[in-house]
């Protein structure tokens, strides 16, 4: 299985020329996995920390090329990695922004722990769910639809994360996660 270290990520992100504040929400949002993946792994699970960095730090390769196209980023960035020849991370980077109650009640994956912390890192900061789905709300709900499916979704997040945090003796807003900071970033 081919899956890139941090560095080659890196790498990745300058050659595709991901902007500055998309690099640090990815490195947040790997940040936030890791911590969880490794407090995770104490507790029985088998979560494969180097594959979870990875899809992490790549799963918005394709935000900006989207928003140029208007073409949906999660499947261009699956596209994009599985193109590089790293086909472990294209499933995680296609499914980093869609949930459902199967994958909400099934294993706590890589994939859905990327999923997570994305909802759970606004910009480059943890937030809590609450106030990300607010955000998410503000800027995405333009019709009655988009509001309700929104507002679906974020009871799924909370039902999600009662499921992680039931297996850690951490409070999802407690001070040891909403405190994570990326302190010197590449």
């Amino acid at each position: 299985m081919n899956i890139p270290t941090k560095g080659e990520c890196l790498m990745v992100m300058d050659q595709t020329h991901m902007p500055a504040h998309i690099r640090k929400h990815s490195m947040m949002v790997a940040r936030a996995s890791l911590y969880l993946g490794e407090l995770l792994n104490r507790n029985s699970s088998r979560l494969d920390l180097h594959l979870l960095e990875a899809a992490a730090l790549l799963h918005d390769i394709a935000k900006m090329k989207s928003i140029e196209t208007g073409g949906s980023h999660s499947e261009m960035g699956a596209k994009m990695v599985a193109d590089l020849g790293y086909l472990a991370l294209a499933p995680i980077v296609r499914d980093h922004v869609t949930m459902d109650t199967e994958r909400v009640r099934g294993p706590v994956t890589e994939s859905v722990l990327v999923n997570y912390c994305d909802k759970r890192v606004k910009h480059d900061q943890i937030v809590n769910i609450k106030d990300r789905f607010d955000d998410l709300i503000a800027r995405y709900a333009k019709t009655e639809a988009s509001l309700k499916f929104l507002q679906e979704k974020y009871v799924l997040y909370v039902e999600l994360e009662k499921r992680i945090f039931d297996h850690l003796n951490i409070d999802p807003n407690g001070a040891e996660f909403m405190g994570l900071s990326l302190g010197k970033t590449s």
